[in-house]
C-alpha cells in the first residue's frame, strides 16, 4: 500500500549498510565533527554568491574551514596499509539502488578528481570535505568564465561592435532586420545578447550551480580498504568523475551494497545532514538583458531592483517577462474600471449589458503585454520582506494595456519540495466576477542548451511548440514546466470527454470558487504505463483526481481542484509543489503545517523531469480560451483602473 508521506531518508537502506560488515576496521565514524558527537545537523544553503558559484555547503560562514571535518578511527592491523575515501549521497530525493536511474542520484566525494583513495597515517583520522555542485566534475556542466557581468553595457556593447567588424555577419543581421521588419540596431542587439547567452556555455570553467545539491538530507559512507583490496576496486568508483565500460556513472552506494570484497570495510553514518533553501528578495531583483530586451530600467530604486553588478551577483530573484501569446485576439471593451473594489465593483449585469453595448469597431482588438519599463513592475519593500507583483492601473482611454507581471530564481534546483509564501490580490468580487487575472507558481527549466536536456524518452518527446496533426519527436528535450495556476474557470472539463460517466456541468460564474490547476509539462512521452488521453482518474491516499491530456499529442497533464476565493483575502497564503523523483503533489494552506493536497500524478501516468528548474511567480492576463468551459470572457472584463499588487514574500525548498 502506498505511503501517504513520502519518506525523507532510507532509514533500513541505512541500518543495513551500517551493518552489513562485521569485521569491519572502522570505529567512531563522525562525519561532521564540527557539530558534536551526535545529532542531526540543520544548516540552510547559504546562497551568498549561489548564482555564479553555485551552492557550497558547508560556507565559510557555517564552519572556520569552509568545510566539514570528518574523524574516524582505525582498529590497525600492523601488516597492512590501508586507504579511506568519504562519499554522501542525497537520501530525500533519490531512486532506489535497485533502479537502474540510481546513477541519477546526487552523489559525491573529494572535490578533486586526481583525490582517490587516501593513505591512512596513525589510528585517528581527521580530514575535510565538502558538498558541492557538479561533483563527478561532469564535461556537460563546463562553460565560460561568468564571474564577471557579461550583460553589463560595456559587455553587450563590445559584443555589438565586434559583429560589425565582420561585414559578412553584419549583412546577415541587416537582412534579418529587414525581414522581421525591426530597426538594424534593434535586430543587431538581439543577436548580440544571444550570443553572449551562447557563448556562456563554451569553455572549461566548472559551472558548479548547472548541478546544485539538492536539498533534504544527506548520508556520509566511509570506505577504508587495504592496499590489496585497493586494486580489487574499478577506476570509477576510485574516481567518481570517470564512467564504466558502458560509458555510464555507477553509483558507488550501490556498488559496495552489491560487492562485498576481503579487505574492505564500509560505514554509513547514523546522523544525517538536513538541507534547505530559503529564498528571499531582501538582496533585490536583477533585470537580465536577455529577457528584457535591454529596454531602458526605472530609476524607482536602482539599488534593489536594476542590472548592476551587485544586483548580478547577489539578487536571488529577477524580474519575468512572460511570453505574449497571440494565439487569440482580445476584443476588449474600451471601460477602465476595477473589478474588485470597495466603493464600486464591475457587477454581473455591466457585464452582461457590456457583452452587446459597443459594435465590433469600437472593440480593441490587441494582446496583453508586458512591461517596457523594466522594475516599474516589481517592486522590493524598504525592510526586504516581499517583492510587490503590480499590474498597473489605467488611465489614459487611448493607451489602454492589460499588463502581466512576476519574477523568477536565479539558482536552480533538481527536485524539492518547493513552497512559496504569496499574497495574491482578491480575484473575485462580491458577485463573484472575475478580475482577469490568472496567478501562478510554478517551475521551469533553468536553461534551453542540451547540459539542461531531461532524461530519454524511449518513445520521444514532442517539442513544447509544435501543435501540428503529425509532430515530430526526438528522445531528448530541455523543456519541463510544473504548474500551479489559480483560474477562474469550472471545476468540471468539457462534458464530452467524460465518456460513459455522468455529465457533470456548473455555472463557473456563479460561484466563489476558484480553480487550483496542476500541470505537468511531460511533452507528450508516452513511456509511462498508464499514459492516456482524455480524463484519467488518478487516485492518492483517499483522495482521487480527475487529470485531462486533451488528446495523445497534447503535451501536458492537468488537474483541477477548487478553492474559495477567501484564500486571497489572507495577509498570507502557502502553495506547494512537492518534486520528487517519481511523482508530483500539489498543497495549498494557510500555514506549513498544515497543508492539503490538491493534485497528484507518479511516473505511471506522467513523464516527470530531471533536469535543473527555476521558480516563477506570475500574475498574468489569459485567454479565457484556454480554460474551457469558462466562466467569463476576458474581453468583458475592463481595464484595471488602480493597480493590483500582489506580494512575494519567500520560497522554501527542502
Amino acid at each position: 500500500m502506498r505511503k501517504c508521506i513520502s519518506l525523507v531518508c532510507s532509514i533500513l537502506f541505512l541500518t543495513f549498510f551500517a551493518c552489513s560488515d562485521n569485521n569491519s576496521v572502522i570505529a567512531d565514524f563522525n562525519p561532521l565533527a564540527d557539530f558534536g558527537n551526535s545529532g542531526n545537523v540543520q544548516l540552510d544553503f547559504d546562497l551568498d554568491n549561489s548564482v555564479i558559484n553555485g551552492v557550497v555547503i558547508p560556507s565559510d560562514k557555517q564552519t572556520n574551514s569552509g568545510k566539514f571535518n570528518f574523524t574516524f578511527k582505525v582498529k590497525h592491523d600492523k601488516r597492512e596499509k590501508y586507504y579511506y575515501k568519504i562519499y554522501y549521497q542525497n537520501e530525500s530525493y533519490k531512486f532506489d539502488n535497485n533502479s537502474p536511474l540510481c546513477n541519477e542520484n546526487f552523489y559525491g566525494s573529494w572535490e578533486t578528481d586526481s583525490v582517490e583513495f587516501k593513505a591512512v597515517t596513525g589510528n585517528t583520522v581527521s580530514d575535510y570535505f565538502q558538498i558541492i555542485g557538479n561533483p563527478r566534475n561532469e564535461k556537460a556542466f563546463l562553460g565560460a568564465d561568468i564571474s564577471s557581468n557579461t550583460l553589463d553595457e560595456a559587455h553587450i556593447q563590445l559584443t555589438i561592435n565586434n559583429i560589425k567588424q565582420q561585414k559578412e555577419w553584419y549583412n546577415s543581421i541587416k537582412e534579418k532586420a529587414l525581414k522581421n521588419n525591426v530597426p538594424v540596431e534593434k535586430q543587431l542587439l538581439s543577436d548580440a545578447l544571444w550570443v553572449i547567452d551562447f557563448n556562456k556555455n563554451s569553455g572549461t570553467v566548472n559551472h558548479r550551480w548547472k548541478r546544485n545539491p539538492r536539498v533534504g538530507n544527506y548520508s556520509f559512507m566511509l570506505v577504508v580498504c587495504t592496499e590489496e583490496a585497493l586494486e580489487k576496486i574499478p577506476s570509477y568508483i576510485k574516481d567518481i568523475s570517470k564512467t564504466d565500460d558502458a560509458g555510464a556513472y555507477v553509483n558507488p552506494y550501490k556498488w559496495f551494497s552489491e560487492n562485498k570484497i576481503d579487505g574492505v570495510s564500509v560505514a554509513v553514518s547514523e546522523r544525517l545532514l538536513s538541507t534547505r533553501a530559503v529564498i528571499t528578495p531582501k538582496n533585490g531583483v536583477f533585470v537580465d538583458a536577455l529577457k528584457s530586451g535591454n529596454n531602458p530600467i526605472s530609476d524607482y530604486d536602482f539599488r534593489s531592483c536594476g542590472d548592476g553588478d551587485s544586483l548580478y551577483y547577489n539578487a536571488l530573484f529577477q524580474q519575468f517577462f512572460s511570453h505574449v501569446s497571440k494565439q487569440y485576439t482580445l476584443r476588449n471593451i474600451p471601460v477602465i474600471r476595477d473589478v474588485v473594489s470597495d466603493d464600486s465593483p464591475y457587477t454581473v449585469a455591466e457585464y452582461e449589458a457590456n457583452r452587446t453595448k459597443y459594435s465590433s469597431s469600437e472593440l480593441l482588438h490587441d494582446y496583453p503585454v508586458t512591461t517596457d519599463c523594466p522594475c516599474s513592475t516589481v517592486r522590493v519593500s524598504n525592510d526586504g520582506e516581499y517583492v510587490s507583483l503590480i499590474n498597473p492601473g489605467n488611465d489614459d482611454i487611448n493607451n489602454l494595456r492589460k499588463e502581466s507581471t512576476g519574477v523568477q530564481t536565479r539558482v536552480g534546483f533538481t527536485y524539492g519540495k518547493y513552497r512559496a509564501k504569496i499574497k495574491f490580490p482578491e480575484m473575485l468580487n462580491e458577485e463573484n466576477v472575475w478580475n482577469g487575472l490568472t496567478y501562478a507558481f510554478w517551475l521551469i527549466y533553468q536553461d534551453n542548451h542540451s547540459w539542461n536536456n531531461r532524461r530519454i524518452c524511449d518513445g520521444g518527446y514532442i517539442d513544447k511548440g509544435d501543435d501540428t496533426d503529425s509532430p515530430a519527436r526526438s528522445s531528448t528535450n530541455h523543456y519541463s514546466e510544473i504548474d500551479i495556476e489559480l483560474v477562474k474557470t469550472s471545476k468540471y472539463w468539457p462534458k464530452q470527454y467524460y465518456r460513459n460517466r455522468k455529465q457533470l456541468e456548473e455555472d463557473a460564474s456563479k460561484t466563489d470558487e476558484v480553480m487550483f490547476c496542476s500541470t505537468n509539462w511531460d511533452l507528450a512521452c508516452p513511456d509511462p504505463s498508464l499514459f492516456a488521453s482524455g480524463i484519467t482518474s488518478i487516485p492518492y491516499c483517499d483522495q482521487t483526481f480527475d487529470a485531462m491530456r486533451w488528446s495523445n499529442l497534447y503535451k501536458a497533464l492537468t488537474i483541477k481542484s477548487p478553492i474559495k476565493n477567501d484564500v486571497f483575502k489572507k495577509d498570507f497564503y502557502y502553495y506547494e509543489i512537492e518534486w520528487r523523483p517519481n511523482e508530483i503533489i500539489w498543497r495549498i494552506g494557510e500555514t506549513p503545517d498544515n497543508m492539503r493536497v490538491v493534485g497528484y500524478m507518479s511516473d505511471k501516468y506522467t513523464s516527470i523531469p530531471n533536469n535543473q528548474m527555476l521558480c516563477i511567480i506570475t500574475q498574468e492576463y489569459h485567454y479565457s480560451e484556454w480554460w474551457p468551459p469558462y466562466a467569463f470572457e476576458q474581453g468583458l472584463i475592463p481595464y484595471n483602473k488602480s493597480d493590483i499588487e500582489g506580494r512575494v514574500y519567500e520560497i522554501t525548498v527542502e
